[in-house]
């Protein structure tokens, strides 16, 4: 079962778009909102901005391909209300 599980997992991962592969990778061991993702990326120069949807909807599809959970809440001084913050799934 496991094995089949790890499988299906490799060929969804190999069809994520380059863009969501970069965001894995940025997001790395760290726990960030959307918006600090963001601004990470563009400070990069990975993105064309530092906005939030920028990032969310890849953030969406990686929680979906179960590579990255919600693990809490932060206040973000942009919206001044809490926000979701995400971590890359340990050992993925």
């Amino acid at each position: 079962m496991q094995e089949i599980l790890r499988e299906t997992r490799k060929e969804a991962f190999k069809k994520i778009k380059p863009k969501t592969q970069l965001i894995l990778n940025e997001l790395g061991d760290s726990v960030l909102t959307a918006r600090e993702l963001a601004t990470k990326l563009y400070k990069k120069e990975e993105a064309r901005t530092a906005e939030r949807q920028e990032v969310a909807p890849r953030l969406s599809e990686l929680v979906k391909l179960d590579l990255v959970e919600v693990v809490g809440k932060k206040y973000d001084e942009t919206t001044k209300a809490n926000v979701a913050t995400y971590r890359r799934k340990r050992g993925k």
